[in-house]
């Protein structure tokens, strides 16, 4: 039987002395490593492990599971010291990002091979050991107090035990010679990728600087977002006014559904100075999206009102911008007054709205305009659409027997206005 660690640390100590022999690492242990390149290194690593984590998580080998359940999840430790460095404010290293967007990517692909993120796993774990004495590097060059940076080693005085439990626990793994191979290979590529991004992280050039989405939603890929600080700041409290105006979003979405809002937000506020038609075929394509999630399109309508808003009170002079949106509103004005009428539709979502305050148990807010909005999702041509919001609503495990008898009731009346069920 393969000694895996053992393999595992000879395969990769060339790379591994490749990678301390950086100016990312002699700048850090000079105390002179930029805020910046270290901001874009938790962000390259939040994406990372976002993704290694949920594919452990849902993986079905065994083996994988074990070892995923032994290790401490470290995306919330990352997003407490991004938010702490008060990162949304600053740009990224794009290079760094980019490269962080193709690991992930990578480990997405290879998912398939479960033990790939094993080899993965080893190096990240691994590198909690070196982070234990790096902290305070860290902390120096961030200045901040050597305790507040929670990812670098974030096993404190447990740091030896756990690496000990983790590294029996590899040997433990029962692998032929050729899966203990695939396991070296996947820790080779990933001190390959670490070596990438700390070798853009520092130095770098301003002209590599820009806002990326990555920076409010470190899963949310590669899409644009503005440049200017003052408008990610309107589009931030936009999408914060849009979250907070349907508590289903956060009951059913939680903290994940509250970083794609913002990260949505930052995108939608681009769309500002597109011209209409890309705007409005963009609007559609997001509606279509969001509603088939169970994201109804009246949450959509919402936020573009509150990014109007806020521009016209920020930006006042940019008529243009926060009348983007207009051609897409009025648009859905019309389907609605098409599908459901000017009278019978808001009739029900008031009867119900009463009625589901009325019931025991847990209630939420607006529930009604949801469902009725889904339904119209599907009438205008959105398969599934009233099924991805209806269901959650009459969930037994969640809501009580009245509370799921009105749902259905709702869901039955409104088909009679459309004349056929959905």
């Amino acid at each position: 039987m393969t000694d895996l660690p053992a393999l595992l640390r000879a395969e990769t100590i060339t790379t591994h002395e490749r990678l301390e022999a950086l100016p990312f690492f002699k700048a850090l242990y000079a105390g002179t490593l930029p805020k910046l390149s270290i901001v874009s290194f938790l962000r390259c690593l939040a994406i990372v492990h976002a993704v290694l984590e949920r594919e452990i998580s849902q993986n079905p080998e065994p083996k994988v599971a074990k070892l995923g359940q032994h290790v401490r999840p470290k995306v919330p430790l990352l997003m407490t010291d991004l938010k702490a460095l008060d990162a949304e404010t600053l740009p990224s290293i794009t290079p760094a990002i980019q490269s962080g967007i193709e690991f992930g990517a990578e480990i997405l692909t290879n998912a398939n091979k479960p033990l790939s993120l094993v080899g993965t796993l080893y190096v990240l774990e691994g590198s909690q050991n070196g982070g234990v004495l790096l902290k305070q590097a860290y902390a120096r060059c961030l200045n901040m107090r050597e305790e507040q940076p929670l990812y670098f080693g974030c096993y404190g005085s447990t740091t030896a035990t756990h690496w000990k439990e983790f590294s029996d626990l590899l040997t433990s793994l029962v692998l032929s010679d050729e899966e203990a191979k695939l396991v070296a290979r996947s820790a080779i590529r990933c001190f390959d990728r670490i070596v990438t991004l700390c070798t853009v992280l520092y130095p770098y050039s301003s002209h590599q600087l820009k806002h990326h989405v990555v920076e409010i939603n470190f899963e949310a890929g590669d899409h644009t977002m503005p440049q200017d600080p003052l408008e990610i700041v309107l589009a931030l409290r936009a999408g914060r006014t849009a979250w907070e105006g349907y508590p289903y979003l956060d009951r059913r979405f939680g903290e994940r559904g509250k970083r794609f809002t913002s990260s949505d937000s930052c995108w939608l506020l681009t769309l500002t100075r597109m011209p209409v038609e890309t705007a409005t075929r963009s609007l559609e394509w997001l509606r279509r999206v969001l509603s088939s999630r169970g994201i109804p399109t009246v949450i959509l309508e919402g936020h573009l009102r509150a990014i109007a808003e806020a521009l016209a009170v920020e930006f006042p002079e940019q008529v243009e911008m926060r009348t983007r949106f207009d051609r897409f509103l009025s648009n859905l004005q019309a389907e609605r007054q098409a599908i459901g009428g000017s009278e019978t539709v808001p009739h029900l979502v008031e009867l119900f709205d009463r009625r589901f305050h009325a019931c025991a148990g847990l209630t939420v807010d607006s529930a009604a305009e949801l469902i009725a909005s889904a339904w119209i999702d599907e009438r205008s041509g959105i398969p599934g659409a009233m099924a991805s919001t209806l269901n959650w609503f009459v969930d037994t495990e969640r809501f009580s027997s009245e509370w799921i008898a009105n749902a259905n009731e709702l869901a039955t009346r409104l088909n009679q206005v459309g004349g056929s069920t959905c």
